[in-house]
Order: structure tokens, then C-alpha cells, then sequence
């Protein structure tokens, strides 16, 4: 009798939220044109012909929102002590109102990458300490404890454990899980129909746990969508923006961690990951081709899986429905896998099909064979930055330490033909006036200081005084290392060479020295005289108001004869040195 309870509870929540979302969404797409969260098509990456609204995500609230009413007010779950914890339900609705706020920003006026990961760090926080929290992973049967090492303290009456461990990895799992679902957010009704499928399959699993929040959260998130869809499917009248494929992310992975912190018997966390198999490959791939093309992470492009299929030549009705497919697959080997209590099967299953299903369609138009290019001329660059690297720094150092021009000369035009140069010519200046010039290699010809044959560079580096140093570089036809590594290096090796000099033909002046000598103190005398006979500087000597310049041998010479001259005279007698 209570799981026919729980069976109708779980059906009303997903009806009164798909006809919550039906109803609402039309609304939605008019707020949301006069706000001006319009996506417009770029002819770039965006598939969509017209000027369609986004934020669409705020037909998804209202339709969690009446289900939510429902499963709170209707009395259908009030047997479940689990349901009523308002601790861990506070947590996920201040999460979801931050995660909402941020994608309704996004999608009115736009946000820096670096401000909307605080936001979402922020959401991550409300959520930890709400009581949603990664405390253990389970993994092919073995678990891995995050409680430790920790601390605990009351807030509100509530008692709050912090794990160092375990806050890393709940963060790191909800960031990863909102921006998979952001990244697959490319085409009409992909994100939505995925998202579907992906809610619907962790229901199913709630339901065999006994999880009651993961299971009214999936029912109500897969309500919602399917109400969407009816919206967003091709051709789209509004798109889900980032108010709503942000909540999307944040819900699933509160149903995930839910689902395998939890319940009678507590799944392996690789379930809920391998159910989001296609947003997380696509993700995957985007990060390894944007690193391999040294892009920053958050470049556009149109590589993603969506466009992939497309360029098979379907449309995106049939792109999404192969995509679907693909996911409902995932979803099928999750359900296999929690079936038979056999999570490597699972894995397995679902591992080698994403697999296949990637190189199928990246070895298609030359994509593989393009990222397999580009990763080799990555890693051959990050062998000559290193080269180059060690080579410059070992001269650098060997530079600090010299004292005339010939060995800087020498030390510089050696590290050039180590890194690929065949000429150079390094002049200096100072105040406009040239202080030295060396040149080797094609550089010599003063007519042509430069072979125009060959990859050439020419700069000026200031130091820190009135010194200016002038580089001509030629990189040699079979150098192994490429012309611009060449450049920056030895650019720095240059900075460092300006510097060295700038100290060398700086001539500091002299340090003077006041000396008020009492000469009838023979014992005073006598000790200067000692201090100064090692010594080759020039003094100024304050003697009864006149000031005397000697050099310190005269001056330890004087002082022994005034020592001479006191011992002969009248005690208090101050005897004259004289001027030099």
C-alpha cells in the first residue's frame, strides 16, 4: 500500500509539473522578449536561422515549483520522514535561486565567464551546507572516504561536518555537472530531450533505492521537460538559456549524489555519471581539442557533438534524434547495471559504446586526423619551450655573473646558435651614443643587416637607466626550434643582458668620507692610520674648519707623523697636515 502511494504521488508530481511548465512557458517567452533575451543566429555556431527567446528556464521553475506545492501540501508523502528534513530542502532551493539568478543575468545582459563560476561556486556552497554532500565515492566495491580530515560546528541548532576532502569534491562535482549541461545546450531540444531521459532513468533508480527528494526531484525535473519540449523541439520557439540548462545541471547532480549518498542500497556514483555520458563526452572532447589548440576554454567553436552530426548531413531533427538515441543507450546500460548489481558491466558497456560512437563521428570529415595533428605540434612545442627554456635560463645566469662585454658577447652569441639563429648583431647605446657594436653571421653586411631569406627579428629593450640595447636576429633555414619560441627566448635573454650592462658602464661615485680627528688622541690616530693602510679611496678630512682631500696613503702617512710629532710636543698639541 505505501509503495502504490509513493507509485501515485510520484505520478501526480510529474503531471502537475509538465502541465505547470505547458502553461507557463508561453508567458515566458514573452517576458523574456521584452527583457531583450533574444538569441540571435551568429552564422557562426548557433544552428538556428531567427531570433528566437531564451530563458526558458523559468518555465521549468514554474512547473517544479506547483509540483513541488503538491508533493509538500497533498499529504501523499507524509509518511516519508525524509521529505519533510526543511534543513536539506532550504539548502536546495537557495542553490537553485542563485543558480536562476545567475542564468537569468546571463541571458539578459551577459556575464564574465570568471563571475558566473563564483556564482555557481556560491550555489555549491548553500547546497554543502545544506546537507548535500559528497562524503564517499563507491567504486567498483571499493569506497573512498572524504569526512577526513574535518570539523564540525552548530549553526541554527544544526550540526554542519566539513570535510576538507569531501568539500573539494562535492564542488568540483556540481561545477562539472552545471557546465555539462551548458556546453550541450547547442541545438534545438537537445538539451531538454537528454535531460529527459537522464531524469526519467535516475527516477527509476530513486524508486529501487527508496530515495524520496531524488525521486520527487527526477520525477518533477523530468515533468517539467517533457512539458518544454513540446516548446523547444525543432523549430524552437524558445531556447532553455542558461536559466535553465544551469538548473537543469544543478538538479541532477543533487539527484545523483542524492542517490548514491543514500537509500537502502546505495548505488556507485559512476551510474549517475555514465547516465550523463553524452553532456560529459562532449565536454570532454571540448576541453582536450581547446587545449590542444591552445584556446582558452571558454572559445566557441563548432566542434561540439551536435555539429558533428549535422555535418553528416542531417537535419536537426534528425540530429537529435541520433543523439537521443545515443543517450537513451547510457541510460538503458544504467538500468542494466542497477539491475544486476553490476556496476563494471555497466561501465563497460556504456564506456565502449561512447567510445565507438566518438571516433565514428570525429574520424568522419578529418576531425580526428586534425586533433591527432594538433596534439603532435602541441607536445613538439612544449618540447622546444622547454629546450629553449633551460638554454636561456643557464645563460642568464652565467651572465649575471660576468664583468666585461666580450664574455656577454660570447655567451649571447652562442645561446643564439644553440636555439636556431645563424646571425645576430647586438648594439648598445647610451644617451644616444653607441658604446659598443658586435656582429656575426648574415647580420655583418651593413647594407642589408638582415637576410629577408629567413625568418628575422629586430628590438629594442630599455633598462632601467638611460641604457638602450639593439638585437637584429636571423633564425638559420634548418633550425629544429620554431621561429617564434626562438624569438621570445632569446627577447629574454636580451632583457637580461641590458640589465647586466646597464650596471657595468654605470660608474657609481666615490663615497666621501668626514673625518673629525682629534690629533693630540695619539691612540685615535694611530687606529685610523691602521684602517686605512689597505685602502686606496680618497678622504675628506674636516680639520679646525678646513677641509683637506687626500688619498688614504697620504693621509696614513701624515697621521704617523702627527703620531711622531705628538709624542715630541706639548700635550694638546694639534699639529697641521696640510693641504694635498
Amino acid at each position: 500500500m505505501q509503495l502504490g502511494m509513493f507509485s501515485n504521488a510520484l505520478l501526480l508530481i510529474f503531471a502537475v509539473s509538465f502541465m505547470g511548465c505547458v502553461l507557463a512557458t508561453p508567458l515566458v517567452t514573452r517576458v523574456a522578449i521584452l527583457l531583450g533575451a533574444i538569441d540571435k543566429p551568429d552564422q557562426f555556431r548557433r544552428v538556428h536561422k531567427g531570433s528566437v527567446p531564451r530563458m526558458g528556464g523559468l518555465g521549468l521553475v514554474a512547473g517544479l515549483v506547483l509540483s513541488g506545492l503538491i508533493a509538500t501540501f497533498g499529504g501523499y508523502l507524509r509518511a516519508y520522514a525524509d521529505f519533510h528534513d526543511v534543513w536539506r530542502q532550504g539548502g536546495i532551493v537557495i542553490a537553485a535561486a542563485i543558480t536562476i539568478l545567475i542564468g537569468a543575468i546571463d541571458d539578459t545582459r551577459g556575464m564574465s565567464p570568471r563571475v558566473k563560476l563564483l556564482g555557481q561556486a556560491a550555489a555549491v556552497v548553500a547546497l554543502y551546507f545544506g546537507g548535500i554532500q559528497i562524503t564517499n565515492v563507491s567504486i567498483f566495491g571499493s569506497t573512498i572516504d572524504f569526512t577526513r580530515p574535518g570539523v564540525e560546528f552548530i549553526v541554527a541548532g544544526h550540526s554542519i561536518h566539513v570535510g576538507i576532502f569531501s568539500f573539494l569534491v562535492t564542488m568540483i562535482w556540481f561545477l562539472g555537472c552545471l557546465n555539462v549541461w551548458n556546453l550541450i545546450d547547442g541545438m534545438d531540444g537537445l538539451a531538454s530531450g537528454v535531460g529527459l531521459l537522464v531524469s526519467g532513468t535516475l527516477m527509476l533508480v530513486a524508486i529501487h533505492q527508496h530515495t524520496i527528494v531524488s525521486a520527487v526531484l527526477a520525477a518533477s525535473l523530468a515533468g517539467s521537460l517533457a512539458g518544454f519540449l513540446l516548446y523547444n523541439w525543432h523549430p524552437a520557439c524558445i531556447f532553455l538559456g542558461d536559466t535553465g540548462s544551469l538548473l537543469i545541471g544543478l538538479l541532477i547532480g543533487v539527484i545523483g549524489v542524492e542517490g548514491s549518498m543514500k537509500g537502502t542500497s546505495a548505488v556507485s556514483i559512476l551510474f549517475p555519471i555514465l547516465a550523463m555520458g553524452l553532456p560529459i563526452s562532449d565536454t570532454a572532447m571540448a576541453i582536450f581539442r581547446r587545449w590542444v589548440r591552445n584556446l582558452p576554454f571558454s572559445a566557441a567553436d563548432r566542434r561540439h557533438v551536435h555539429h558533428l552530426v549535422m555535418n553528416l548531413g542531417l537535419n536537426p531533427r534528425q540530429a537529435a534524434i541520433l543523439l537521443y538515441c545515443f543517450s537513451a543507450f547510457l541510460c538503458g546500460t544504467v538500468l542494466l547495471g542497477v539491475a544486476l548489481h553490476n556496476e563494471f558491466l555497466a561501465f563497460l558497456l556504456g564506456g565502449s559504446g561512447s567510445l565507438a560512437f566518438l571516433l565514428i563521428l570525429t574520424s568522419r570529415r578529418d576531425e580526428l586526423a586534425q586533433l591527432r595533428a594538433d596534439f603532435a605540434a602541441r607536445m613538439t612545442r612544449k618540447r622546444e619551450e622547454r629546450q629553449s627554456s633551460k638554454v636561456t635560463w643557464e645563460s642568464i645566469q652565467r651572465i649575471e655573473l660576468c664583468n666585461d662585454v666580450e664574455t656577454i658577447w660570447n655567451i649571447v652569441r652562442d645561446t643564439s646558435y644553440k636555439l636556431g639563429c645563424d646571425g645576430l648583431t647586438l648594439s648598445c647605446y647610451r644617451r644616444g651614443e653607441l658604446l659598443f657594436e658586435h656582429s656575426d653571421g648574415p647580420t655583418r653586411r651593413a647594407e642589408s643587416p638582415l637576410d629577408p631569406s629567413g625568418p628575422t627579428a629586430s628590438f629594442r629593450l630599455k633598462s632601467g637607466r638611460d641604457l638602450m640595447l639593439a638585437v637584429s636576429l636571423h633564425q638559420a633555414r634548418d633550425s629544429a626550434i620554431s621561429a617564434d619560441i626562438t624569438f621570445r627566448f632569446l627577447q629574454r635573454l636580451a632583457l637580461a643582458t641590458a640589465e647586466r650592462l646597464d650596471r657595468l658602464f654605470t660608474v657609481e661615485p666615490p663615497v666621501e668620507t668626514e673625518l673629525v680627528v682629534n690629533m693630540a688622541d695619539r691612540t685615535a690616530v694611530s687606529g685610523l692610520a691602521g684602517l686605512l693602510s689597505d685602502s686606496s679611496s680618497q678622504a675628506i678630512m674636516s680639520i679646525r674648519g678646513r677641509t683637506t682631500s687626500v688619498s688614504s696613503t697620504g693621509l696614513m702617512n701624515r697621521l704617523k707623523a702627527a703620531v711622531v710629532g705628538g709624542s715630541n710636543g706639548p700635550a694638546g698639541s694639534r699639529p697641521s697636515l696640510g693641504e694635498k
